[in-house]
């Protein structure tokens, strides 16, 4: 009888200890996958906006970029409690784009028709209650259903446009770049001319491939630096993602509390509403980040190939290096994205930071790329 107490309490403790270990766990697995998959889809979709295509698998990369995501979205927050200008900034971000602005506007209108709700069933407690008093209840429920679907729908809105932004260091369309490479005088190998020539590609709309947008923000020819206001929009829309999630968890909490006699339909509709909020905006936000949270400011460099003897070539974009290879942005030779291998660089000079989506000229309509800064005599070198 002894032995059978003790084995049932071990049993018993056995259970306990395997049941705290399982709750932690149910809700860490979901976290973690969910951050991995921000990390990845981040990556893929940050690969897409710059060169057009998938990156190549690496499980070290994609956790960076999720790491990366979570420290962009803290250092947003801290900037919004902290700087005055950037939260004008976000302010007038929130202004200029519609789908945010009717997305903001239609959380808005569902909180209020929740507030509406919660003081109706405040007041109402103590009171007996008619059919007029559930009518008008579902009315409210379906209004703030309206709106949350609304908010919703303008948000994806929004994110769809962004999730369409791809190539954009490759702004002109391939047959214009290759007609304009062919059967150049040597004279265009100056590094003037070589700039006049883009920035007659570029004046012409025609020129321009189908991929590109209307958002400043990745115009080869924008005026001033673009970071700030990259930041900003996401900064706004990862505000928003998380307005019109919890919005729908509200609406979601208080028709439960409502409409106790379909209970159990409403918690299963609920539930898949959620999930596919979550899910979407899940990959929505890596979106977000991939093309808009990261920084695209890129070191500029010179390198000399094959030979120590060889001149250094103009300067060019390093936009990433592994063991084999460097993958670089010459924008000078025509747009193009070069992988050079490393047995073929003798050294590299780093010359300064710099973005490819700035116009450092000072004059209307004229584009003076900023790699060319102080290099005005210099020649565009074959790679």
């Amino acid at each position: 009888m002894h032995n059978d107490f003790l084995l049932t309490s071990r049993q018993d403790s056995f259970a306990i200890l395997s049941q705290r270990l399982v709750k932690p766990l149910k809700i860490s697995a979901p976290v973690a996958i969910a951050l991995y998959a921000i990390g990845r889809l981040a990556r893929m979709e940050h690969d897409k906006l710059l060169l057009g295509r998938d990156p190549a698998v690496s499980f070290e990369a994609d956790i960076q970029f999720a790491l990366d995501a979570v420290t962009a979205v803290c250092a947003n927050l801290t900037r919004l409690m902290t700087d005055k200008g950037f939260r004008i900034g976000v302010l007038e971000s929130l202004l200029h784009e519609a789908a945010l602005t009717w997305c903001f506007a239609a959380c808005l209108a569902a909180l209020a028709t929740s507030g509406v709700l919660c003081v109706l069933i405040w007041g109402y407690r103590h009171r007996s209650l008619n059919r007029t008093y559930f009518n008008v209840l579902d009315l409210l429920l379906s209004a703030g259903t309206v709106c949350v679907l609304a908010g919703y729908f303008c948000l994806m809105n929004f994110e769809a446009e962004i999730f369409d932004i791809r190539a954009v260091l490759q702004p002109v369309k391939g047959e214009i770049l290759s007609e304009s490479m062919q059967g150049r005088p040597g004279a265009s190998r100056k590094m003037e001319n070589r700039v006049y020539l883009l920035q007659r590609l570029l004046a012409n709309p025609s020129n321009l491939a189908e991929h590109m947008t209307n958002r400043p923000w990745f115009r080869p020819d924008a005026e001033g630096d673009q970071e700030g206001p990259r930041a900003q929009i996401f900064a706004l829309a990862v505000l928003l993602v998380a307005l019109a999630t919890g919005t729908t968890f509200v609406i979601d909490r208080l028709a439960l509390s409502c409409r106790k006699d379909d209970n159990g339909v409403l918690s299963r509709l609920g539930r898949t509403i959620s999930i596919i909020v979550i899910a979407s905006q899940v990959f929505m936000f890596a979106t977000l980040y991939g093309k808009l949270g990261r920084s695209l400011v890129f070191p500029v460099i010179t390198l000399r190939l094959d030979t120590p003897e060889s001149p250094p070539t103009h300067p060019v974009f390093l936009l990433a290096e592994d063991e084999r290879q460097l993958t670089i942005y010459d924008r000078l030779n025509f747009f193009q994205i070069r992988h050079v291998p490393k047995t073929r660089i003798v050294s590299i000079d780093t010359l300064f930071q710099e973005t490819p989506f700035r116009n450092r000229s000072h004059e209307l309509g004229e584009l003076t790329p900023g790699e060319t800064a102080g290099m005005r005599n210099a020649q565009v070198s074959n790679l």
